[in-house]
């Protein structure tokens, strides 16, 4: 009994030691991310119920109209999708067939995080919209036309104060006649990422400062 009672004692501990998860919107909530017409507001991201403050997330990608966010997760360096990812994307295609959805174009955009290089986290990204895409269209049997693949690899970081976080590789779901989204921008290259194959970040080194008479750097190409 006395074992039990730590048992029981020990079980809230563990539970606010996992680590926190980004929830999913609702069908619900989905539907009415995609239809104008609906009155509802929608939820932002949430960590377990909990939304993810405003001020933290990027307003770029906070304020692009009739769209919602899903965490989809792949193998490293690969655009296969999970057994998990189907699942979550079997939630979507109810959403894009709903009688009030059905007859918008959707865009889907490709997100990563900033683990890697501009170069590469692009072509990741673009890749794994359209594995999304071609899973609605060949498993779900939604409409190609209604379905635009982009990808934006790290330029549209959901959390850009927290750029190696879970939740800034996403794929983004926006009904087009609404799509803000600007083409993806160059960005100078993080601290510890390269323009190859993604490594661990590390801590930025000190640079000598440049000689006075030296001609001023330029931003590449």
């Amino acid at each position: 009994m006395k074992y039990l009672s730590l048992l029981f004692l020990g079980l809230p501990l563990l539970l606010s030691a996992a680590p926190a998860c980004a929830e999913d919107p609702s069908l619900e909530e989905m539907v009415c991310a995609l239809n104008p017409q609906c009155a509802a507001p929608v939820a932002g991201r949430r960590m377990r119920g909990i939304s993810v403050s405003p001020t933290v997330v990027s307003p770029a990608v906070a304020r692009q109209p009739a769209s919602f966010d899903i965490t989809l997760n792949f193998p490293f360096n690969s655009a296969e999708l999970t057994a998990d990812s189907r699942e979550r994307l079997d939630r979507v295609a109810k959403a894009l067939t709903d009688p009030t959805t059905i007859k918008y174009d959707i865009i889907i955009s490709g997100h990563t995080d900033a683990l890697g290089g501009n170069r590469y986290n692009q072509a990741l990204s673009e890749r794994r919209a359209q594995a999304v895409r071609r899973f609605l269209i060949a498993e779900r049997s939604i409409n190609p036309k209604r379905l635009v693949a982009k990808g934006y690899g790290r330029s549209q970081l959901l959390l850009p104060d927290d750029p190696y976080n879970e939740r800034n590789r996403r794929v983004q779901f926006q009904n087009a006649k609404y799509a803000t989204a600007a083409a993806p921008s160059a960005q100078a290259p993080l601290a510890g990422t390269s323009g190859g194959e993604p490594r661990k970040p590390k801590e930025p080194t000190a640079r000598p400062a440049a000689p006075a008479t030296s001609a001023p750097e330029s931003d590449g190409l």
